[in-house]
């Protein structure tokens, strides 16, 4: 079992820290807070195992969403962790380059699979070092990103040695121009998450982008019902709604340059912004998540990087105005 430490540990805080839980103010994760609005779901939907149709209707959503082309294959999950934990098993490549700090998830299960994983400090780095790459784009918690032109040349430098690139865009909702999914070579998996940019993370659903072969072992190692009836109607009609989709983008741009601006004024320096969170750097971070914690605020800290602190998205003025208070009087 992963030890990996996660945000959204709210329970642990409110244990630690006491309070209710509904007076907490949660910035340690990445998920929208304003979530999408949830369709009628028929009874059915809940009473019955899911069907083909219900599944077909997301995957089309999804394609055309994901600006998947033709020949390419779209595997839907029970979230994108479970993709994660079993793509080790489908790729026999001995050595694996991570770009590094990232979501911790992807070395624990290389290495749960008794593969040898690297840290990489960048692409060109990781190409030199291993056959199969992988890179979340945009990167969490730091919030760099990787131009497609990029990604699509390291995916052609991998090809000459039988590798593979593995590109994680679970928060690539907010910036489709860096996916590499519409210029997609066969030697690439990419990974789309559902519940960060649509609010809704426990609905669990997500999407493995590859060719047909690695779909079809994706989908044998799954088995069926993978995605359950509610979330394969939930996620066709999210997809499927553009004006929601673009409306949501141009709030969360907004909103988390807002956020930037008022953290900012508070001393903290800026590392990088994803939109649905930000990273920062200050002297007093410990400090400064303590006191945080203190007002039931929580945020992400890092043991690794002692300086640095992950903010997620505030849903409103008066949470941002809450959040500012705090720093101000500790930054």
């Amino acid at each position: 079992m992963s030890t990996i430490i996660h945000g959204g540990r709210l329970d642990a805080a409110v244990t630690k820290y006491g309070g209710d839980r509904e007076d907490w103010l949660d910035l340690s994760t990445g998920i929208n807070p304003s979530a999408y609005p949830l369709p009628e779901i028929s009874n059915e939907s809940w009473q019955r195992l899911p069907d083909e149709v219900a599944q077909s209707e997301l995957i089309t959503a999804a394609k055309k969403y994901y600006q998947v082309p033709e020949e390419v294959k779209l595997v839907p999950a029970n979230g994108t962790q479970a993709i994660i934990q079993n793509l080790p098993y489908l790729l026999k490549q001995k050595n694996i380059a991570i770009i590094s700090p990232t979501y911790e998830e992807h070395r624990y299960s290389w290495k749960k699979a008794g593969r040898n994983v690297l840290k990489a400090k960048s692409l060109n780095d990781a190409v030199g070092m291993a056959e199969v790459v992988i890179v979340v784009n945009p990167n969490n918690p730091t919030a760099e990103t990787y131009q497609r032109d990029e990604l699509l040349e390291v995916a052609r430098k991998l090809e000459q040695k039988s590798g593979f690139l593995i590109v994680d865009e679970a928060f690539g909702d907010c910036a489709p121009e860096l996916s590499v999914v519409p210029q997609m070579c066969e030697n690439i998996i990419v990974l789309r998450s559902f519940g960060k940019f649509f609010g809704l993370a426990g609905l669990r659903l997500g999407f493995a982008i590859c060719v047909e072969a690695i779909a079809d072992e994706l989908l044998l190692r799954q088995g069926p019902w993978s995605v359950s009836g509610p979330a394969l109607i939930i996620g066709a009609d999210a997809l499927a709604n553009a004006q929601w989709v673009s409306n949501m983008r141009l709030q969360i741009r907004q909103n988390a340059k807002d956020q930037v601006e008022v953290i900012e004024a508070c001393g903290l320096q800026l590392i990088g912004n994803a939109g649905l969170f930000m990273e920062f750097e200050h002297h007093n971070a410990i400090g400064i998540h303590e006191a945080l914690l203190q007002e039931h605020i929580l945020v992400r800290q890092f043991a690794d990087r002692s300086t640095r602190l992950r903010f997620g998205l505030c849903e409103n003025m008066e949470q941002l105005e809450r959040l500012a208070w705090v720093l101000k009087k500790n930054a």
